[in-house]
This record gives C-alpha cells, sequence and structure tokens, in this order.
C-alpha cells in the first residue's frame, strides 16, 4: 500500500488470498483464534475469527468492499472498520498472504519488497545462511534420541542437575578458582569449539521434540552475527500445536540439553588429573550454563525465553504488539495522530506497553555493542560493518519516520508544529539535563594499604646479625632493641686501642719517675689521641645494636632467616611500622587523574570488605606516571585488578610492569581506621567528583573511545 491510492480505489479493487495457506482452529484459555500456515516461506501467524472470516472472501472476483459487505453480513456485530480492513490487507501484502491484487498495488508492493530484499542482503553484522529442509534427517534423530526428552528423562535430568550443583557448592573455592582463565588468550578457541559444539545440540534438541509432537523442521542452517556462526534450526510449525504444554516443551528443549551437558561435564570436572579435561569441562559449564541462560531465557529478544513467556502469558504476538503500542504512542504523542489500538484488557494492555518499552531499551543496547564491537574487532572492515548497521538501524528508520511526518498516509495527516514543538521541548530539556544534572556514577580506582612513614633501621656498620631479639609481626617499643650485630674488625681495634691505652699510660708513669717532663707531655697527647680513637670505636660498637626508633610492629618477613647473614653499612635490616599511622596509595588512570583530584572537600571513599566507607582526604599525588608496580598484589598475574606485562631486565626488584601508566596518589587514613587495616591490604576506592555533569560524562567516554581506536 502506499500514500498516493485513496480508501475508495482501494475498496473497489480485487483481492485473492493464497489458496496454499493453511488454516488450523485453536482455543487457548478460552480465546478462540486461527492459526495460519504459510509453507512456501515457513512462517505462521495467528489471526482472530473476524479476521479469518474476511480474509477467506477474498477470492480475487469480488471487491474489497462487495467482502465487506459479506462480513457485515456473516458477522452483524463485528467490531472491524474500513481502516481496519485496509491495516488487515496492507499486513497481508507484506506478508505474500495476498496475490492477484489490483495492479496499482501491485507494481509498489513488489517494488518495495524487492527494496527490502536487496537491503536486507546488505546486513552483514546479523545475516542468515540456509542450507536446506532437514526435516528426514531430524524424524531420524528423533527415533535415536527422542527417549531423552521422555517422562523418565526428565526425572533423571533433574537428579544429575541437583547432584552437580551440589558438587559445585561443595568445590566452591576451585570452581571459582577455575574461572580466572575462562576468557585468556590461550582459552579462547577451546571456549568457540564449546559454544559451536553447544548450540549444535540446542538447535538439534529444539527440532528432535518438535518432530516428537509430530510438527516439521523445514530450514536450517547458520546465523551469522559479526561472522560468527551459530546454527538454528526453524520450529515454527510447532506454533500449531494445540497443546501449550507441547509448545513450550519445543522453546525450552535447547536449553534442557544445554543443562544436561553442563550438569555431566561439572560432575566429571575435578574427577581426573588431566588438567586440560578439566579445563574442557569448566568450558562446557561456563558455555552452556550461564550463556544459555543469559542470551537464551532472555525474553527480551525473540528466542527460546520470549516464546515461553508469550505462551504462559497467553498474550500472542507480545514482541509485535508491544511495537505497535510504541508506534501508536508516539503518533499520538508527537503528532497528535488519533490511532486506534486493538481492544486489550487493562491487564494485556500494561504488560504489551511495559513489555514493548523494555525490549526497544535491549534492542538499542544490543544493537549500539554489535556496532561497537564491530569497529573493536574487526579493525577496518569492521568499521564499514558499522556504516551499514547505522544505516539499517539509524538513518533508515529515520529516514522512513521523515517521509511519514513529510507526506502521512491515508486517513493519518500528522501535525507538523506539534512535532516541532513536542520535540524542540525534549531536545531542549535533554541539553539542560546532559549540562547540569551532575554525574552519579563513580570513578574507581585499585589502592594498597601502606604504612606511613616506615620505621626502616639500616646497618650503620657492616657486620654479621649475631642475635635477633624479635619476630614478625611483633610489637615493639622505642628504644626497644630489635637486631645484635658483630663485627670482629671492630672489637679487633678497640682491644688494641685499650692495650695501647694501657701501654701509654705505663709510660707515662715511667717519664714522671724519671722527670722527664717533655717525653711525659708527648705522651700525655698521644694518650688522649688514643682515648678519643677508643671512644669514637665504642660509640660505634653501641650501633651494632639496632633498636627501634618508634612504637609500632615489626613488619620485615621471616626475620630469622637473616641470623648468621652479613650485612653492609647502608643495607636495610628490619622494618617497623606504626599501626596508627597508614596511608593509602591509589594507581589512578591518566584519564581519570583529574576526577580524584576535583572531589568535594577532596575526600574519596575507600571500600573496604565488612566495614563501612571510609572518607579519606587527599594527601598528595606523585606528579608523573609510571609503569612501575606500587605493589605486587596489584598485578593480573598476582590476582589484581590491573593488567600487566613481564619485565625483560632483571635489574628491577618486580617481575611485571604495567600496561598503561598510572599516576599514584596518596591519602591519609585516620588513626582508629588504621588499626583496622592491615598493610598490603587491596582497596578498591571511588569518588565523584564535583561539578561534573551526565553531558561531560559521555562526552569524555567517547572521546577517550575514539583516542583509543585512532592510537591503533
Amino acid at each position: 500500500m502506499n500514500a498516493e491510492v485513496s480508501i475508495r480505489d482501494f475498496f473497489s479493487g480485487c483481492l485473492k488470498l493464497r489458496e496454499d495457506l493453511t488454516f488450523t482452529f485453536q482455543n487457548t484459555n478460552g480465546e478462540e483464534y486461527y492459526t495460519v500456515n504459510d509453507s512456501l516461506h515457513s512462517r505462521y501467524y495467528r489471526i482472530g475469527l473476524t479476521e479469518y472470516t474476511f480474509l477467506r472472501l477474498l477470492d480475487g472476483r469480488s471487491t474489497v468492499q462487495e467482502c465487506y459487505s459479506r462480513l457485515s453480513t456473516a458477522l452483524p456485530f463485528h467490531t472491524l472498520s474500513q481502516d481496519d480492513i485496509v491495516s488487515l490487507c496492507q499486513w497481508a501484502f507484506r506478508n505474500n498472504l495476498i496475490r492477484n491484487q489490483d495492479e496499482r498495488l501491485c507494481s509498489r508492493t513488489a517494488n518495495g519488497q524487492q527494496s527490502a530484499a536487496f537491503l536486507s542482503k546488505l546486513n552483514l553484522i546479523v545475516f542468515r545462511c540456509p542450507i536446506g529442509n532437514p526435516d528426514r534427517c531430524f524424524t531420524r534423530l528423533e527415533r535415536s534420541w527422542g527417549w531423552l526428552f521422555s517422562a523418565p528423562a526428565r526425572m533423571a535430568w533433574s537428579i544429575i542437575l541437583l547432584w552437580a550443583l551440589f558438587r559445585i557448592g561443595l568445590h566452591w573455592t576451585e570452581f571459582y578458582n577455575s574461572s580466572r582463565t575462562i576468557l585468556s588468550t590461550d582459552n579462547w578457541i577451546w571456549l568457540a569449539g564449546c559454544w559451536v559444539v553447544l548450540k549444535l545440540c540446542h538447535e538439534s534438541a529444539h527440532g528432535i521434540v518438535c518432530k516428537r509432537y509430530g510438527g516439521t523442521v523445514r530450514e536450517a542452517g547458520s546465523l551469522f552475527v559479526l561472522f560468527a556462526p551459530l546454527p538454528y534450526v526453524d520450529v515454527t510449525s510447532c506454533w500449531s500445536f494445540p497443546s501449550r504444554r507441547a509448545r513450550i516443551h519445543v522453546a525450552a528443549a535447547g536449553m534442557y540439553i544445554e543443562l544436561l551437558i553442563a550438569a555431566l561435564a561439572a560432575c566429571l570436572w575435578g574427577q581426573t588429573s588431566e588438567a586440560w579435561l578439566n579445563q574442557l569441562c569448566f568450558n562446557i559449564v561456563f558455555t552452556a550454563s550461564v550463556t544459555s541462560l543469559l542470551f537464551n531465557l532472555n525474553p527480551l529478544m525473540k528466542f527460546d525465553g520470549y516464546y515461553i513467556l508469550v505462551d504462559l502469558l497467553g498474550i500472542p504476538n507480545l514482541y509485535t504488539n508491544g511495537q505497535l503500542w510504541i508506534q501508536q504512542w508516539a503518533k499520538r504523542t508527537f503528532l497528535g495522530v488519533k490511532t486506534l489500538l486493538p481492544d486489550w484488557s487493562p491487564r494485556v494492555r500494561l504488560i504489551i506497553a511495559g513489555y514493548g518499552i523494555a525490549s526497544l531499551i535491549w534492542r538499542s543496547m544490543v544493537c549500539i555493542s554489535l556496532i561497537v564491537a564491530a569497529a573493536t574487532l574487526l579493525e577496518g572492515a569492521g568499521v564499514i560493518l558499522a556504516c551499514l548497521a547505522i544505516g539499517f538501524w539509524i538513518v533508515l528508520p529515520a529516514w522512513r519516520c521523515a517521509s511519514y511526518i513529510a507526506c502521512g498516509r491515508p486517513g493519518e495527516a500528522p501535525q507538523r508544529t506539534r512535532f516541532f514543538l513536542v520535540s524542540g521541548s525534549l531536545l531542549l530539556l535533554s541539553c539542560l539535563l546532559l549540562i547540569y544534572v551532575p554525574w552519579f556514577g563513580n570513578f574507581q580506582a585499585p589502592a594498597i594499604v601502606e604504612y606511613a612513614p616506615l620505621g626502616t633501621r639500616h646497618a650503620e656498620i657492616p657486620g654479621f646479625i649475631q642475635e635477633i631479639y624479635v619476630e614478625s609481626g611483633q610489637l615493639v617499643q622505642e628504644g626497644q632493641p630489635l637486631v645484635q650485630l658483630r663485627n670482629p674488625e671492630l672489637n679487633l681495634e678497640i682491644s688494641k686501642l685499650i692495650i695501647e691505652i694501657q701501654q701509654s699510660e705505663l709510660r707515662i708513669h715511667q717519664y714522671e719517675q724519671k722527670r722527664q717532663i717533655s717525653d711525659r707531655q708527648v705522651e700525655q697527647e698521644v694518650l688522649q689521641d688514643l682515648e678519643t680513637q677508643l671512644e669514637e670505636k665504642q660509640k660505634l660498637s653501641t650501633q651494632l645494636t639496632i633498636r627501634s626508633e618508634i612504637n609500632g610492629r615489626v613488619v620485615t618477613r621471616n626475620v630469622e632467616a637473616k641470623r648468621g647473614t652479613y650485612v653492609n653499612q647502608g643495607d636495610v635490616i628490619i622494618t617497623i611500622g606504626d599501626d596508627r599511622h597508614k596511608e593509602l596509595h591509589i594507581a589512578v588512570a591518566q584519564d581519570e587523574l583529574e576526577h580524584f583530584l576535583n572531589t568535594p572537600d577532596h575526600h574519596v571513599m575507600a571500600h573496604v570488605p565488612q566495614f563501612p566507607l571510609l572518607s579519606c582526604p587527599v594527601k598528595k599525588v606523585v606528579p608523573r606516571a609510571t609503569v612501575t608496580l606500587s605493589h605486587p598484589a596489584l598485578a593480573a598475574a598476582c590476582g589484581g585488578p590491573l593488567p600487566v606485562k613481564p619485565i625483560a631486565s632483571a635489574d628491577t626488584k618486580s617481575e611485571y610492569e604495567l600496561l598503561e601508566p598510572r599516576f599514584n596518589l596518596i591519602v591519609s587514613i585516620a588513626a582508629d581506621k588504621s588499626e583496622v587495616l592491615h598493610a598490603g591490604q587491596r582497596v578498591d576506592v571511588t569518588c565523584r567528583p564535583s561539578d561534573y555533569s551526565i553531558g561531560q560524562h559521555l562526552y569524555h567516554s567517547f572521546t577517550n573511545w575514539m583516542y583509543q581506536r585512532l592510537d591503533r
């Protein structure tokens, strides 16, 4: 249909319903309707009794007006208006249910269908490749594997699934540790292989259960999303099943078989000493359970969960009606077009409206994610695909909307002034929100608790560690002996000086007896020099006893291992930390430093497990970003959050360095809170910058993403 054809011309045309269509009467929850089976295109539709009666009257000899009059005779109390008849025929045109229509409509309809088919072929982000009719193959599969879906098999499935959950809960720590390598580059090919095999089993299960209830599997093939193959089968024949339980069983069969495989893999996981087999089992459990529940059970997309939800609610065409409700609402709100919706009950209307809004938001998020993924993962070709996707999903709908606003449709005259007023008001309101409403999100960075300052004791003179009076983690007091050094050379020098002093005193005594005054004075000066040397050496000997300069705790690990070792002058012997004085060393990304420095009262929030939020003042920032790790616990290789790479040079103390430079931001911790935290503990720190709007956040996020893309 098109805007150039009036309703009068339309009702004077002769239309004919296709003869190869099959209609099946069904009654679900007291609602009577017909299922239309289009075997030529492998499609099923659901129509009401009145619509069915009208379509059956289209014989190609009578005009639409005559068929409408016959409908009023056969069903005098029907509620279909002329606009409803036009909409019904337009729907039948679009889905190729009517043939031999008026030539004025035929050429334009054919041209529109050819244009739509041509445009669909250009969509390279999501496209299908059918491989033929697999009905005979699934007939054989049903004979061999149909018993898996019988009542006894379902009972065994429940027992196996419960046992698998029990085993995972019993070994949860080991199971969680296995998840750390699930997305590593070495595991990608295995994960992809598990995905493809499981999806083959998933789609095969749909076909087997469909055949089990007498349905037909008319098509199978591969659905490509970003050129990633996903198998599919056409089991739309299940829509003609009179039993709702049978339809739900067909829709849930794929998840049923995937969870069975996941349960068997979970039972095998950890039972062998082969690391590759355990990792394979974990890949199967992750792919078959998490991804299956996350995608297939999601009712916001037309996958298994959607069809299960439709049957449970008893609301047919939930997705289509939801989008119809949004379209009609948009027409009424923005264009002032008076539209009519089906006579839904308040409950059904609320469900359809809520589902339509939720599915539109989810579909938009998926489209944006696919566009970003294409541009990111596929490099130059991905940019081209992203541009095509933007054309299909954004530009083309926008063009159709603009055409409707400019030209309208028969019986629908859009109010353009209203559109500009409403749209302009919303645009102005959106700009004000983006500019003045603050961003409610937080910026996060990892941090390490450190003593501030550390009481580090160095060896002031070289020697051997003879005694260690403390242990690691022990509390010590100021002035308490920590370590006793032994320096044989110093002791020997002191002994020699003592002997020389004694000899000098003896000579002085002899000079006094012999009254050799000049010799005595010279020897007296020698004695004073020797005593000065002895005093200095004795002062050095007191430095062999290392004492604590502060009250605190010994933080040096494995102190006892240093007993008997030799230390040079200036070497670190032991470190003392005061539990009342600690600080956080935060590793802040370069593009987020300004947000951490631009916080109210220059405070950030520290998130400590099982502890209230800590508000900590910013103390200082190291003015230069570096790739050096401030603490090994931050490295991803050691279980931390920051990606690192090994260091080829062995000159540094750390084995790793950061992939991207980060600033070291230091914040203070109150004394009462410092006693609770442990040095070396990893803490997440967040901040909410002041005077930072939603628009600024979106702008910075987009520009940062663009810079990363250009740097590549």
